[in-house]
């Protein structure tokens, strides 16, 4: 495929050969050498003949937390690609999406903790599917904090305090405790952070700040001991069965059918995309 454009404003980005330009800059103007007279899209006979379905467009890896990142990270690791792309499939389709109607949303979150369960019973044992379920929930009740900003039109998530792998138990998330407690230092710091300015007496000087404050702690102590959102209650697509995808896709599509809703193409959509995803491993029967 080929795409010739008569933009007559490119930008550009490449490095200035002046002496001591080392950053990239970012210029406007036209490319003398090509023609900007035409519009035109070239399309090859065998792209013509590429249907939708077989078009693949990668989901973006999930990172959340230091937990769920490292979680994910050593569960996905010897599993085939396919398995790789539904996971982090379901986490952007299913959970951090941007479907605006609350209906839609719980429905679509119901279908990824079942596509969920499908994955940890058909490609995974033991403890790793338990501990795959308990990621895929943590990030489903992530899923759950969602807020919009009512100025940028933004989604924004709650995440829980991180941890880094290896600290002790009463490791305490600065930066979680800065956005609680003191916003406004927080945005001093990755103010001087971007600008390479000292960030680092800032840093320190609030966590001598912390040691003083018993009653910060005390309260960051509760609230990292709450749970992150609420994903209970009833599953309309739980008791797919797991047996096969086909059984799986065609229990769900019953489900949707008998679900009630007014819209349901979208569900459909969902489970074909997953289907499409894992039948190259020679799972549907």
């Amino acid at each position: 495929m080929k795409l010739h454009s008569t933009t007559q404003y490119d930008f550009n980005v490449y490095l200035n050969s002046k002496p001591n330009a080392d950053k990239p800059s970012l210029v406007t103007g036209t490319i003398p050498e090509l023609s900007h007279d035409t519009d035109t899209v070239e399309i090859s006979p065998a792209a013509r003949q590429l249907a939708a379905s077989d078009i693949v467009n990668h989901s973006a890896v999930y990172f959340g937390t230091v937990q769920i990142n490292d979680s994910l990270n050593r569960l996905l690791l010897d599993q085939p690609s396919e398995v790789k792309e539904a996971v982090y499939g379901i986490i952007q389709s299913n959970f951090i999406t941007n479907v605006a109607g609350d209906e839609e949303r719980a429905a679509l979150l119901e279908l990824g903790m079942s596509q969920a369960k499908y994955i940890a019973g058909t490609y995974m044992k033991g403890d790793a599917a338990a501990e795959f379920m308990n990621t895929i929930r943590q990030i489903a009740a992530i899923s759950k904090t969602r807020t919009v900003d009512p100025e940028t039109k933004q989604f924004h998530y709650e995440t829980p305090p991180q941890r880094p792998i290896g600290a002790p138990d009463d490791y305490i998330d600065l930066t979680y405790m800065m956005r609680k407690f003191e916003p406004k230092t927080l945005h001093k710091l990755q103010e001087a952070i971007v600008s390479g300015k000292d960030w680092n007496s800032i840093l320190q000087t609030f966590a001598k700040n912390v040691a003083t404050r018993k009653d910060w702690v005390q309260a960051y102590r509760e609230e990292t001991a709450k749970p992150i959102g609420d994903i209970s209650g009833e599953n309309r697509f739980e008791k797919a069965s797991t047996a096969s995808l086909t059984e799986f896709v065609r229990d769900i599509n019953k489900f949707i059918v008998n679900a009630g809703l007014g819209n349901s193409r979208y569900l459909t959509d969902n489970i074909e995309a997953f289907m499409r995803t894992l039948r190259s491993l020679n799972t549907l029967k």
